[in-house]
């Protein structure tokens, strides 16, 4: 009887996803963890005090911008891209190292806005002053008028002359609405002035400035810390002329606005 054949099984294991190769729980734990975080953030945001909400919040709406607590009112404002401040080393420069207008959503930076605050300013003060005011110049820092002499005061006269109260209330009501700090100078031109009882021009402008510092202050138009009375007597002409003309320009009051308390 011949010998019954030898049957063979050969059995093969399969590769796909045996030993190392199999990752699929690490995705899932991976997950799994990612949620759990999420769930004690969302935890601990419950259990936070105001403060804190305020400032996560504030994060997410202004990611580049300051949290101040509400105390500072630019820390409400968007600024996508930040603020430098300074001349600016970046390689976008700009102005006092800001971002190009093209990045960024809304282009009108601080320093703009006040320079264009003070110019506005000087056209409403040149409008109610009836196109009387000379000498406008406006910067970022600083606006800048003069008021001739005979609006505010007679010839060699110290104290304001009748009707001058019309143009200081309504230049008054204007200066009300500035936040910064006013300068009044008084000036003269390089002659004696007739008629009065003060000999020097450096204490006769210097009066008039108080004057006018007065009647400002006494009205409530403006706080006297915030005020700064100079005379400076013929020291500083507006026109180097000796004609009639020049001279009627040297004598005036003088007004800076400034931003900055030096000034």
């Amino acid at each position: 009887m011949a010998d019954a054949p030898v049957i063979v099984i050969k059995k093969k294991k399969g590769g796909a996803h045996g030993g190392h190769h199999g990752g699929a729980w690490k995705v899932a734990y991976a997950d799994f963890v990612t949620a759990m975080m999420c769930f004690f953030m969302v935890m601990w945001l419950l259990g936070a005090d105001e403060e804190t909400k305020a400032a996560i919040s504030h994060y997410f709406n202004h990611p580049n911008t300051p949290y101040n607590a509400g105390r500072d009112p630019q820390s409400e404002e968007a600024r996508p891209l930040g603020e430098a401040q300074g001349s600016g080393e970046a390689i976008l420069k700009g102005l006092d190292g800001q971002t190009p207008d093209e990045l960024v959503e809304r282009p009108m930076r601080p320093v703009q806005q006040q320079r264009m605050a003070h110019q506005e300013l000087g056209e409403l003060a040149q409008e109610v002053m009836e196109d009387q005011l000379y000498g406008l110049d406006v910067s970022i820092d600083t606006l800048k008028f003069s008021v001739p002499e005979e609006l505010l005061f007679n010839p060699g006269q110290t104290a304001l002359k009748p009707g001058s109260e019309k143009y200081l209330a309504r230049l008054g009501r204007i200066l009300a609405t500035y936040r910064g700090f006013v300068r009044i100078e008084g000036h003269t031109d390089d002659q004696p002035e007739a008629g009065s009882k003060i000999g020097s021009q450096f204490e006769f402008s210097l009066t008039r400035a108080v004057q006018v510092m007065k009647y400002l202050v006494q009205k409530d138009f403006l706080q006297e810390e915030r005020i700064l009375p100079i005379g400076t007597g013929a020291r500083r002409p507006f026109s180097g002329g000796e004609t009639p003309e020049s001279r009627r320009k040297n004598r005036r009051i003088e007004f800076t606005l400034s931003t900055e308390q030096a000034l």
